[in-house]
């Protein structure tokens, strides 16, 4: 898909990840809005249900449009399951929401047709213990959910997980902790570039659908899944 024009929702994109590829579209061209808790052209709060919906239709009208979705938004503050019951949130947060505004922007991309880019994590892949159970089960289903759809109308849908990323969060963070205790299995961290690299592929690249492509510090792409 060229990106020259496009009208692109990057949820999340206000800071980390999401801000780095909304910067990238709009130097390639694509008319981008982001959506996040504030400071944003759309403020939403997508750990609360039926937030995507009213996203999706503020960002069709404010482009006139959609051609690409970045389902971007995610995280999560601290291990909840099975003590509390906000874990809920989480879900909604990090799975949930990508499903519905991936239902909701289904008729405005499938008029191009465009794509749809999840961002997923590697706290989904592996079997040793994740303290975010929550989390990480939420980000598993967007990685399975990225390979059943694969394509649907004609809308392309891959996802980019990465490992731990170089965002000033994460930078603030090692001031306190190491990267041991911020991920299991510590690499090298990842650059923002390599992100948006990665996903660049997935959307200007009109043969892949259903790809997850997994990126960890030091070492090349791999595919997870490919349709």
């Amino acid at each position: 898909m060229e990106l020259a024009g496009c009208a692109a929702l990057v949820t999340g994109g206000a800071s980390g990840i999401g801000a780095a590829i909304a910067a990238d579209l709009e130097a390639a061209g694509a008319r981008v809005v982001i959506a996040d808790r504030g400071g944003s052209p759309i403020a939403v709060d997508l750990s609360r249900a039926g937030e995507a919906r009213r996203m999706v239709t503020a960002a069709v009208e404010h482009l006139a449009g959609l051609d690409l979705l970045v389902n971007n938004a995610g995280g999560y503050s601290g291990a909840t399951f099975p003590t509390d019951d906000d874990w809920r949130s989480s879900l909604e947060l990090n799975l949930l929401s990508a499903m519905e505004a991936i239902k909701y922007a289904l008729p405005s991309l499938a008029k191009r047709p465009g794509c749809v880019v999840n961002i997923a994590s590697s706290a989904a892949l592996g079997g040793d213990p994740y303290r975010g159970v929550e989390y990480a089960v939420a980000k598993a289903g967007l990685i399975r959910l990225t390979s059943a759809l694969a394509t649907i109308d004609g809308v392309r849908v891959n996802a980019v997980c990465p490992h731990t990323v170089a965002t000033n969060a994460v930078l603030r963070s090692l001031e306190t902790h190491t990267l041991e205790e911020l991920a299991p299995h510590p690499p090298t961290l990842l650059g923002l570039d390599e992100v948006v690299a990665a996903l660049r592929q997935l959307i200007e690249d009109d043969s892949l659908s259903g790809r997850v492509t997994v990126l960890t510090g030091g070492e090349s792409p791999r595919i997870l899944h490919r349709a």
